[in-house]
């Protein structure tokens, strides 16, 4: 079972702690039911015998059970740091292009289906120790009577059997529920992050509600209501094929008299006993079902683990003049596929060398292939064919680590991140005042103990504090898709006359995707892209 197997590999002395706990408890609850049944029958009770004996068995049921469930607890809480740990690392070791396509699967992924397998795994202490305990109950039964115990395993293999059945379907539903849950992502972002859109159009707002997230809303409803039924049919028909077979053994005794009733009436108290934890256990069965559907999405998140990461390979080259070109694209060909259009784009071939110290402007209208170029420049897209070199050097998978760590980039989508524990500190204190104030921020923002004091700012704002974290990291290479095109003209001005100069000043490379006609005269080149080729 592959709930053992992760529970095994988290880490054995607490897997093995956490079992025998478990079994003990169960001991510990069978002793206690046999106990009070031999009290009941015996015609000799002794208060002093029966105190000595239950208490000790409640109490080492209570003793034990807590070791189970801390035990467990503290598995589960393993293994869910390091899935929460693993996945991430995997998405950052993934390929750009592979996590840039499956962006709406990894939030729920990371959400949904780790809060999942820790719910699964929870429960464990709880399933045990019923089994356990049924499986005393069931060794108990047979000493007591072992025709009676044949025809009870005989019901017990029927529960199985039924589940048997069942299971699949919990996991079937289960599953499709879960990727309709994919898509119901997708439509709350848009509720989210459209929401100024939303509310300016009413007719829009109706329609995203009515069209968009309600029909996925029902169908995702509708799977997780099948996966709830069948689990629910599972879990109630232990219960009613256990009493139905009493039931039928009750009139076969009263037509054969091979035991009495009154001695079946002794012994269905036992069977009772059975019903709780067996419900328990096939709940749990569908649970696992659950989990295993989760542990299908994660490790089918669509994302593909970039080969390059695993490199440390350096790119310098010591016996590189700066005459040189630094970055050499040679026959560059990049072709990728719009699904929504059912069309394909091809960029290039080209042939581009970027200078040290040079300042490029990029241009070209809109699906020109300007960003996909960027892109592929700072090594986020593999090109199809046609080579990138870099200070003279191919790059490959193996120095392509290194080489993108040349480079800092804001796009028209970045994200912005307050956190700045990654920059030199020295750099950060003598630095991050200044550039908050050049860019006039200095009333909302400023930085405490690594971070920036807050995030809640403008868009224009926001991209303002993604420029500061650009310049604070000091690379040798910057790129700038459309900085300015939601500023206004004066902080137009600050980035154009005063951040580029700075930039151009300390020797930086600089490639700016721009519209802003105003400012060519500032770029040593203007290159224009257009229907993915270079045409000047």
């Amino acid at each position: 079972m592959q709930i053992i197997r992760i529970l095994i590999k988290s880490s054995l002395p607490l897997f093995l702690v956490a079992s025998v706990a478990s079994v003990l408890t169960g001991l510990c609850s069978t002793m206690v039911i046999k106990t009070i049944h031999e009290a009941i029958q015996n015609t000799n009770f002794s208060p002093y015998q029966f105190g000595l004996s239950f208490l000790g068995y409640w109490a080492g049921y209570g003793i034990l059970s807590i070791i189970a469930s801390y035990t467990v607890s503290l598995l589960t809480q393993k293994i869910i740091h390091k899935l929460r740990i693993d996945l991430s690392n995997r998405i950052l070791s993934s390929t750009f292009e592979s996590v840039e396509h499956n962006q709406s699967k990894l939030l729920p992924i990371l959400t949904e289906d780790i809060k999942t397998v820790s719910n699964s795994i929870d429960r464990l202490p709880g399933v045990t120790t019923g089994l356990a305990t049924v499986l005393g109950i069931i060794g108990y039964m047979t000493w007591y009577s072992p025709q009676l115990s044949l025809a009870t395993f005989f019901l017990f293999l029927l529960v199985y059997g039924f589940t048997r059945v069942t299971l699949p379907y919990v996991r079937k539903y289960a599953y499709t529920a879960r990727e309709f849950l994919n898509d119901l992502y997708i439509k709350f972002e848009g509720l989210v992050y459209g929401i100024k859109e939303l509310t300016l159009n009413r007719d829009f707002k109706r329609s995203y509600l009515k069209d968009q997230i309600e029909p996925i809303s029902k169908l995702q409803n509708k799977y997780y209501l099948k996966e709830n039924i069948v689990s629910s049919i599972t879990n109630r028909s232990t219960d009613m094929i256990l009493l139905l077979g009493m039931g039928i053994l009750i009139m076969v005794i009263f037509k054969t008299q091979f035991v009495t009733l009154e001695f079946f009436g002794e012994y269905l108290i036992l069977v009772l006993f059975t019903l709780s934890p067996l419900s328990t256990a096939a709940g749990f069965m569908s649970g696992i079902k659950r989990m295993e559907a989760s542990l299908a999405h994660i490790e089918k998140a669509g994302i593909k683990i970039d080969e390059s990461e695993a490199k440390n390979v350096n790119i310098n080259n010591d016996s590189w003049s700066s005459n040189s070109s630094l970055i050499e694209v040679k026959n560059l060909e990049h072709t990728y596929y719009h699904a929504e259009e059912d069309e394909s784009f091809t960029l290039g071939p080209m042939n581009l060398n970027l200078m040290k110290g040079e300042m490029i402007f990029l241009i070209g209208g809109n699906g020109s292939g300007k960003t996909t170029l960027a892109k592929i420049i700072l090594g986020l897209y593999k090109p199809i064919s046609g080579d990138i070199y870099y200070k003279n050097i191919k790059v490959e998978n193996t120095n392509l680590s290194a080489y993108r760590s040349k480079f800092s980039a804001i796009f028209s989508d970045s994200y912005v991140f307050d956190h700045l524990l990654h920059i030199d500190q020295s750099t950060l204190k003598k630095r991050g005042k200044e550039l908050i104030e050049l860019l006039e921020l200095s009333k909302k923002v400023k930085i405490e103990n690594g971070k920036f004091s807050t995030k809640r700012l403008s868009d224009g704002q926001k991209k303002r504090l993604a420029l500061i974290i650009s310049i604070l990291e000091d690379k040798e290479i910057y790129l700038f898709d459309e900085w300015a095109a939601n500023q206004d003209p004066h902080f137009k001005e600050v980035f154009y006359h005063k951040v580029l100069a700075y930039l151009k000043n300390e020797g930086k490379t600089i490639i700016v995707i721009t519209h802003d006609d105003r400012y060519f005269n500032l770029a040593d080149r203007v290159l224009t892209l257009r229907d993915g080729q270079l045409v000047n």
